[in-house]
């Protein structure tokens, strides 16, 4: 009985294989180990057709795996954002301090202190953070915070006018376009740029705040052995 069922099962496998199944499909339908099934069918040959529809097969379900393991990850990695999203609640003054100054300090404006405090950034978000360390931590009013907006040449044409980047801004801050005297246009570069440009905060008569926050960065340096 069992000969008997093993020899059904080899004539199927024979069969399917002549139809150009491939050994996955033919493992799935009755079961067989593909070693069983190599021993099998090793005298079959396929026709050119066939070999050519079986790769494409391979193709088509490489091409399906690799975007599931993509949509996969992209779950995980959305998982992990949230996840970690959650974990940050209200911060603190000191922690938003904090915030201020490593974020000064990355910006590298230290060695311009009689110009007092301005900020740079193409982030929006960093923008906004800036200013809420400035009204927050450094006092600052908004009456006394100034932006100027930097395009590089080739951002401008006719669909993009130099109001439009203003306006963008404008929008991001919050600030009216009272604020916005100036408009730099700087030489096009092959380095990838924002679309919107860069942002400058200036802030008036802050030369003391600047050196005060020098000072900060100072002491966090001291403190870490920096």
């Amino acid at each position: 009985m069992v000969q008997y069922l093993e020899k059904y099962k080899q004539n199927i496998a024979i069969e399917m294989r002549k139809r150009g199944s491939s050994y996955s499909e033919i493992e799935n339908r009755i079961h067989i180990p593909k070693s069983t099934l190599s021993y099998w069918l090793k005298n079959i040959k396929l026709t050119p057709e066939q070999t050519k529809k079986l790769n494409d097969k391979r193709t088509e379900v490489a091409k399906a795996n690799a975007l599931k393991k993509i949509s996969k990850t992209a779950r995980m990695i959305e998982e992990i954002k949230n996840s970690s999203s959650r974990d940050v609640k209200d911060i603190s003054k000191k922690e938003l301090w904090l915030m201020g100054v490593i974020l000064y300090w990355k910006n590298g404006n230290k060695s311009d202190l009689k110009k007092g405090v301005h900020f740079s950034s193409s982030d929006p978000s960093m923008i906004k953070l800036f200013l809420k360390w400035l009204r927050e931590v450094g006092g600052v009013e908004d009456k006394e915070i100034k932006f100027d907006v930097f395009i590089k040449g080739n951002k401008t044409g006719k669909k993009n006018s130099f109001d439009e980047f203003t306006s963008y801004w404008v929008k991001v801050t919050g600030f009216s376009k009272e604020h916005f005297p100036r408009i730099y246009l700087q030489k096009a570069s092959k380095k990838r740029e924002s679309v919107n440009g860069f942002l400058r905060i200036k802030v008036a008569q802050s030369s003391m705040l600047a050196r005060q926050i020098v000072g900060w960065i100072e002491g966090l340096k001291k403190i870490n052995n920096l």
